[in-house]
């Protein structure tokens, strides 16, 4: 045999060795490896999400510590130094009112506790209130537990004027120092009874894109590495870490896989002397003038965010705009309706014009085909100088059908998952972001359209009948804010065509 007969199962030899290598016995990547991005995800069934509680009494009844500004009323406690309570302010129609998004957890559930610093054992739980300072733009409350094991001191920072707050942790480990210690840090989603959708987790992924996971389909077994951007969210409203300035998250996983709450968990790196990190947390409304004031990558965790962003960001704004001076986000929807009837009345007029010019153009092609059944040669030379004379409709009927396709997904997009409607009354409505309770606006939609059928050209009667029957049933699950809109338009197109025909008899 040849040299080069060994050639070609040499190669092959090679070519097996090196991908068996490659894929079966080369080493992982190292988790602090400078090949390791920020927000990687790795997976490990043996992520701690055990808090072991140090076993002390309680020295009295807890302390409260409230603190209020213009956005939100925050309420602190020496149990676990943690946040108790957290009711965020929000004002509509000239009423403000306090939404809860933080409640007050059961001893049972301490570990469910808001900014609850946990560490790897002995987990201080009583904490000490040291003081309160305030400037100008800030709000400052200290916290401090002691030991002979371990000192930890917390101290949040409140900003009066973003729903930003900084939280600076201090860890002195003392007899622990020779082991050293982990802390972690443990925050909850935002709770709200009413509210049916479950919570998703939101983070910063290695590529520097924002990701959103169901609280459903979160696996606990998933970490990321030292991300940038790591919490919480439901429908309205976010807690977030934003900043991490000293480096203080090494790893970040979340616990609880439900459709109620996901506890969002932070831990740092083994210290074994004094050591103190702040991180930066937006806690507040998904509405884009709120976040963009403390971190801009927060826009795209609006629930209006895709492709149709930018419209529904424009449409919001124009229903912001109008709301200043109605008073009333209902009769601002009526006033968007309006205006974007009259903006679309050339191109109906032109929509019902080439209607009426296909039904006539049909109704001479179907003449012809009776009159030169037996010729076809002759049949479709009279089609043709038919078509000559008169010319094929054009798409001009299909252009309002065009236009309020995006402007229904985009009013949807924003009306479904805007913060500005959850709980804006309206008449007998008291939410325009959930459904109408009453059922009163889908049939009132379903009975303009069959309206509008009767009194419509007879080509489409049918379908504007059995679209009205069937919209009525499956729309009812829509927000009464879009059902108001999609009523309002229609019952303007009926009134339009009513008009029409009044003029053309006159």
């Amino acid at each position: 045999m040849k040299f080069k007969d060994y050639l070609v199962p040499i190669g092959l030899t090679v070519i097996t060795f090196v991908l068996i290598n490659k894929f079966f016995f080369s080493s992982p990547t190292e988790v602090n490896s400078p090949q390791t991005r920020s927000g990687e995800q790795f997976s490990s069934p043996t992520l701690n999400r055990e808090i072991d509680f140090v076993d002390e009494k309680r020295r009295g009844r807890a302390e409260k510590t409230e603190v209020e500004t213009d956005l939100a009323k925050f309420v602190f406690t020496t149990d676990g130094g943690t946040l108790d309570r957290l009711e965020m302010k929000r004002t509509t129609n000239g009423t403000t009112k306090l939404i809860n998004t933080v409640f007050p957890v059961d001893f049972t559930r301490r570990e469910d506790s808001c900014f609850l610093v946990a560490l790897d054992e002995k987990t201080p739980f009583y904490y000490d209130f040291v003081d309160t300072k305030e400037t100008e733009s800030e709000i400052k409350v200290h916290y401090r537990y002691s030991s002979a094991d371990v000192n930890v001191d917390k101290i949040y920072t409140i900003f009066k004027e973003t729903n930003k707050v900084n939280l600076t942790i201090e860890v002195d480990p003392k007899k622990a120092a020779v082991a050293g210690v982990v802390p972690r840090l443990l925050f909850p989603s935002p709770y709200m009874a009413d509210v049916a959708e479950a919570p998703s987790a939101v983070l910063e992924n290695k590529k520097g894109k924002i990701t959103k996971i169901s609280g459903t389909g979160i696996e606990e077994k998933d970490w990321w590495h030292s991300p940038t951007l790591f919490g919480s969210e439901n429908k309205y409203f976010s807690h977030t870490m934003v900043a991490d300035r000293d480096q203080f998250v090494q790893q970040a996983f979340f616990r609880g896989k439900d459709d109620k709450k996901i506890v969002t968990i932070l831990e740092g790196p083994k210290v074994t002397e004094k050591t103190s990190w702040t991180l930066s947390f937006y806690v507040g409304p998904k509405e884009d003038q709120a976040v963009v004031l403390v971190d801009s990558r927060l826009e795209q965790t609006l629930g209006y965010s895709g492709w149709f962003y930018w419209f529904s960001k424009l449409l919001l704004s124009i229903l912001k705009y109008f709301y200043k001076y109605l008073g009333s986000y209902g009769w601002a929807i009526i006033l968007l309706t309006v205006l974007m009837r009259l903006l679309m009345l050339p191109f109906t007029y032109k929509s019902e014009q080439s209607n009426k010019k296909r039904v006539e153009l049909q109704r001479k092609l179907k003449y012809l085909e009776q009159k030169y059944k037996h010729d076809k040669e002759l049949l479709a030379r009279e089609k043709a100088e038919l078509i000559k004379k008169h010319g094929m409709p054009g798409l001009g009927g299909c252009l309002p059908l065009l236009f309020q396709l995006p402007l229904f997904i985009g009013l949807s997009s924003a009306l479904r998952s805007s913060v500005e409607f959850y709980q804006a009354p309206f008449f007998i409505w008291s939410d325009l972001s959930a459904p109408d309770p009453y059922y009163i606006l889908p049939l009132l939609m379903a009975g303009a359209m069959v309206l509008q059928g009767l009194l419509g050209d007879k080509s489409t009667r049918m379908m504007f009948i059995v679209m009205g029957l069937v919209f009525g049933v499956f729309l009812k699950g829509l927000s009464a804010g879009l059902l108001l809109y999609i009523s309002v338009s229609t019952l303007l197109g009926l009134a339009q065509t009513t008009i029409q025909k009044k003029l053309k008899k006159a």
